[in-house]
């Protein structure tokens, strides 16, 4: 597969391939000599786990955007890649055309999802109801924040404001969306199109 994944994305007028790895260890070593802007991970990974490899990535090489490629339809894996740092989710059983449409999506900066997984965790019977427009701005960020897997700590850094403040504000943000769980705050997000950037 990996060979087959590699040449469909050569095949690509824009898109270049520097590198295949079969493990964590040689595509941390591979990465670290290429930096390329995309690095596609197979959560199966032999080794340490794609999850966690996503997550040594970011902390070695902050300007590697990391995709994971998955046999797991499941919400779980999905927040294990956001919270490691992960920008893009794909299904294996997926399309070419949805990889690629992954990739060229992170290039330009946002966040991709499978419209696979999306499907499912965005059914009718679990998708929130809440209005966002009750929320205020510090609020929102939050909850964006929260979805796109950050702590409440990396939170606090980011919107430079107390680890109470940020408890608060997900609190209440929380409470008036009636989101009583970091899955059903990522349902939110990914229902309004917030996953897609990064707050202010």
């Amino acid at each position: 597969m990996l060979s087959g994944v590699g040449a469909m994305i050569n095949s690509q007028d824009d898109l270049t391939v520097v590198g295949l790895a079969g493990n964590a260890e040689d595509a941390l070593e591979g990465i670290g000599q290429t930096l390329p802007d995309i690095a596609v991970v197979d959560i199966s990974l032999p080794g340490d786990s794609g999850v966690v490899l996503v997550e040594r990535l970011g902390e070695r090489f902050p300007e590697v955007s990391c995709i994971a490629l998955t046999a797991h339809e499941d919400p779980g894996c999905l927040r294990q890649v956001l919270a490691a740092g992960g920008r893009g989710f794909v299904v294996k059983r997926s399309t070419a055309t949805d990889l690629l449409q992954a990739i060229r999506c992170v290039l330009a900066g946002d966040n991709y999802v499978d419209p696979a997984l999306a499907a499912r965790i965005l059914s009718p019977r679990s998708a929130p109801q809440g209005d966002p427009g009750n929320l205020s701005q510090r609020e929102r960020s939050v909850i964006q924040l929260v979805a796109l897997g950050y702590s409440n700590k990396e939170i606090s850094s980011r919107l430079n404001l107390s680890i109470k403040t940020i408890e608060t504000y997900r609190t209440r943000a929380s409470g008036k969306l009636e989101l009583r769980s970091r899955a059903a705050i990522v349902r939110f997000a990914h229902s309004n199109g917030w996953l897609a950037e990064l707050p202010v």
